[in-house]
């Protein structure tokens, strides 16, 4: 089993645009959760940082965080959906994102609460 991104998990510009507009939305601190299904068997994924989000180290950091923690959940989550991370706030550490990301999963219903990835 791979576990790493690949391209087809990864959604173009023009599908990010189509979630905002059709997408249900869940926030917990300083991570926003859009979601939506998708004519796929597969999840797709974007992260997506507000205007303003501190320097190029901390975007890309904050990037790769994101990415790291949903490719660990991945194989947990069901199947056939996009997703969008908005990050509104500084992510402080690690362990306070992935907490936070499975509490968003937990809260849209598509992560069994027995399941927590803590």
């Amino acid at each position: 089993m791979r576990k790493s991104l690949t391209k087809k998990e990864r959604m173009q510009k023009s599908d990010i645009s189509k979630v905002f507009e059709i997408s249900e939305s869940i926030k917990i601190s300083c991570i926003r959760l859009l979601y939506c299904r998708n004519k796929n068997t597969w999840n797709r994924i974007a992260v997506v940082l507000r205007k303003g989000y501190g320097s190029s180290v901390e975007r890309n950091r904050a990037r790769r965080v994101v990415k790291e923690i949903y490719r660990k959940m991945k194989n947990h989550l069901p199947c056939g959906y996009d997703f969008i991370f908005l990050l509104t706030d500084k992510i402080t550490d690690y362990k306070t994102a992935n907490m936070t990301m499975v509490s968003l999963f937990i809260k849209a219903g598509l992560l069994d609460a027995a399941e927590k990835l803590i």
